[in-house]
């Protein structure tokens, strides 16, 4: 007895030539697919480094205000660290926040916070700041081994940048002036883009991005 045709024709399953079309067609597709997903995850890792900043600065000026004490947002710029530091008015130092071990931070063993791979803190071949922010571009002035207006507070520690807040959450030069700072801010670069958080002498932050070209199209974000 014969064998249905319909039977015989489930039995063949595919061609060699149906199979190569296939792998040619998901070949194409993955060819577009691939790239365009490398830069989305590329800019969802500096976004988030941006946002992660911003967020930080932010819980720096409540800090200050709600413990009555000094706060600031230390940035390695060679390490591509950053961390949130409490004044320690017990100790006489400053203290990483969430270390429950060391009175002062330990560095090298006290928790730190890393940029994501790809991202570095800089301002690629962006030359400008951002509108109605700094008169110059730069990262926030030098880290200081003491807080603003702390008398003979004039040791810094090279390559780093430091946002600081009073105990009012206002924020202020980390020199021994202490003086209200509107300079303030922080820019990362992954090489395709800069993004920044800048501080105005109100505490308000800012969010920036601008593609890394010499002449900066800013945008808040």
């Amino acid at each position: 007895m014969k064998t249905p045709l319909f039977h015989r024709r489930i039995d063949y399953g595919f061609t060699l030539i149906e199979l190569m079309v296939v792998v040619m067609i998901s070949v194409v597709i993955a060819g577009f697919a691939i790239p365009k997903y490398l830069t989305m995850q590329q800019s969802l890792r500096i976004s988030g480094d941006s946002s992660s900043l911003a967020g930080l600065i932010g819980e720096a000026k409540l800090q200050a205000a709600a413990n009555f004490t000094h706060t600031r947002v230390y940035a390695d710029l060679n390490a591509n660290t950053y961390r949130l530091e409490i004044w320690n008015k017990n100790a006489g130092c400053w203290q990483t926040d969430g270390d429950v071990t060391h009175p002062c931070t330990v560095a090298g063993v006290s928790p730190i916070q890393y940029l994501s791979q790809g991202v570095i803190f800089g301002f690629g071949t962006v030359t400008i700041p951002p509108a109605n922010t700094q008169s110059t571009l730069a990262q926030a002035p030098l880290c200081y081994t003491g807080y603003a207006g702390q008398a003979g507070n004039t040791f810094t520690v090279p390559n780093t940048a430091c946002i600081e807040f009073n105990s009012r959450g206002v924020p202020v030069d980390p020199t021994a002036n202490g003086a209200p700072n509107a300079k303030d801010a922080f820019y990362v670069t992954d090489g395709a883009s800069v993004f920044g958080n800048t501080l105005l002498a109100s505490g308000l932050i800012q969010k920036w991005y601008t593609p890394n070209v010499s002449t900066a199209a800013w945008q808040q974000h």
